[in-house]
């Protein structure tokens, strides 16, 4: 009985096999500080903020709005914003301050709240 002749043996890799070279590290910009992240605003984010705070504004001076007041109508303030709607929009353009100043303190801090919630989840260099 003959045996089959056995297969040749593998040769191994030479020891020092010519491996690519290590990509090239790209310089980063260097990152902003944790304020200009969390607070930087376009222009336009700058306007919308503005227009939320003069919307948000309207309300609160349309209704009158104490928070210290014991008493509090919903009803009454949707019937309050009704009949003052058009005079608030006159009012508004004689003094636009008033309205995004009274808005600003309600939109402002709920704005800040919520960029500080999201900045762990932002995906900025």
């Amino acid at each position: 009985m003959t045996t089959p002749p056995s297969p040749p043996a593998e040769t191994a890799a030479p020891a020092e096999a010519a491996s690519p070279p290590p990509p090239a590290r790209t310089a980063l910009p260097p990152r902003k500080s944790f304020l200009a992240r969390t607070f930087s605003l376009t222009i336009g984010q700058a306007f919308s903020l503005l227009g939320l705070s003069t919307l948000t504004g309207f309300f609160v001076l349309a209704l009158d709005f104490a928070p210290t007041g014991t008493t509090f109508d919903l009803g009454g303030a949707v019937t309050a914003i009704f009949n003052r709607a058009f005079t608030a929009i006159g009012w508004a353009f004689d003094s636009f301050w008033k309205p995004a100043l009274a808005g600003a303190v309600v939109v402002l801090p709920l704005w800040s709240l919520w960029r500080l919630v999201q900045m762990p989840f932002r995906k900025e260099p």
